[in-house]
């Protein structure tokens, strides 16, 4: 779920977004520099500055450099859209102190990891300037934490982390991974059903994370939450567009996605090795194409076998979505949602996925896309769109509908402006 190569490190174009009648003062918390955009919250959080910038809303960054290098026409772009921006160091002896110092409070690895007493005074100097505090996924929850009482606040936790983990130890195969996300599984499904109530607003992904944390609050004999907004990420419909001047190659599959992260590493393999077998018995000739930066070795071990080519980092995935006749999301682990699959279809792509890939999206089988989650049935539905360009191009076309109605970074926006308005409403008025 995640942006990939050197055009995934481009800055965000300017929203097309009117200005706003009610501009906004807000605080964002979060865990690292928004810029370069190789992570998927990297992205998310680079194009929600973007967007509150270019409706009038005023930004003050609160966030930590983990020493991940930006340029200074990246530096020049957060300085030209923040009225303010505050860079905490989170170097590994800091990161180690304070997952020590989360453990022995019982926080999850993830946010002890990221815990900056620095940060966290900073936050609670400066919300009293701010309308509204907003906080980027639990690993920021702490620094923002019980500032609810100065002025709104909203937690993006975005997934249940709790669904997060369990899907991972039921996958993945590596003990150590496994044992490691048992750990946070216990640890996370202890915080989730708490920390909620220390915010205004939780933004979620979808309604099967909101699902998972009340079953979470009804397990603990808490309150259930009761303060979920929707806000999923959305995708560059400019950027990710259908391509009528590229011709796919007959019988091309793509994937893509980071390919150090563990739930794109099982999702390709468990397809490489279940499925794809069975669509070469069907299409001999058929071809698949793994696009991503930082390959595991697992993957990477892929590259050469009958019809598999592994590329590694690419300039823009785009262009290698628009040579494939079928886009693939195997995806059977994590929680949330997959920013690859609103790429597929933005570039109007026929996509077979799984039920997992598609859950935070919710597109509809049959008419945006085709789901499968046995070995046989995603061959069968693979094959079956290789035989039948008509299918396809219906597909595709609702595909990139579907998303130019809903998907786009500037309608999930605006949606989540109007609860930070209403939620400031509700205070009292900025």
């Amino acid at each position: 779920m995640a942006p990939h190569g050197p055009a995934a490190a481009a800055l965000p174009g300017t929203m097309r977004a009117e200005p706003s009648p009610r501009p906004l003062a807000v605080a964002i918390a979060y865990s690292r520099l928004p810029l370069p955009m190789t992570r998927a919250d990297q992205m998310t959080v680079a194009h929600l500055i973007a967007f509150l910038a270019a409706r009038g809303h005023a930004i003050d960054l609160y966030t930590l450099d983990n020493g991940e290098p930006i340029s200074a026409e990246q530096r020049a772009w957060l300085n030209a859209r923040c009225r303010s921006v505050h860079i905490f160091p989170q170097r590994m002896v800091r990161r180690l102190l304070g997952l020590v110092a989360g453990l022995l409070r019982g926080l999850p690895l993830q946010v002890g990891w990221f815990l900056n007493a620095a940060q966290s005074a900073a936050l609670a100097r400066g919300i009293g300037d701010c309308d509204l505090g907003y906080c980027y996924y639990i690993r920021s929850a702490e620094a923002m934490r019980g500032l609810r009482a100065v002025r709104p606040t909203f937690l993006a936790m975005q997934l249940s982390q709790a669904l997060n983990t369990r899907r991972m130890v039921a996958h993945y195969r590596n003990w150590r991974e496994r044992l490691l996300y048992a750990v946070e599984g216990r640890l996370v499904r202890s915080y989730e059903p708490r920390v909620w109530r220390d915010f205004t607003r939780t933004v979620l992904i979808g309604a099967d994370d909101a699902a998972e944390i009340r079953r979470l609050c009804r397990g603990s004999g808490l309150p259930e939450i009761d303060n979920v907004v929707f806000g999923p990420h959305g995708v560059d419909v400019r950027r990710f567009a259908p391509r009528p001047d590229v011709t796919p190659a007959p019988r091309s599959l793509v994937f893509n996605g980071v390919l150090r992260t563990y739930t794109n590493v099982h999702a390709i393999t468990w397809f490489v090795e279940h499925v794809f077998p069975l669509v070469r018995a069907g299409a001999p000739d058929a071809t698949l194409t793994i696009v991503g930066r930082d390959p595991r070795s697992e993957v990477r071990a892929l590259h050469g076998r009958d019809g598999v080519t592994v590329t590694g980092e690419v300039a823009d995935p785009a262009d290698w979505i628009a040579r494939a006749e079928l886009c693939i999301d195997p995806v059977q682990a994590g929680a949330g949602m997959q920013n690859k699959l609103i790429e597929f279809m933005a570039m109007g792509k026929p996509v077979v996925a799984t039920t997992v890939a598609n859950e935070g999206i919710g597109a509809m089988p049959g008419e945006h896309l085709v789901l499968a989650d046995e070995p046989g049935t995603m061959a069968d539905a693979i094959l079956a769109l290789f035989a039948d360009p008509s299918a396809r191009i219906r597909l595709g076309v609702a595909a990139r509908r579907f998303v130019e109605e809903g998907w786009s970074w500037e309608a999930q926006y605006l949606r989540l402006e109007a609860e930070m308005v209403r939620a400031v409403d509700e205070a009292g008025g900025p």
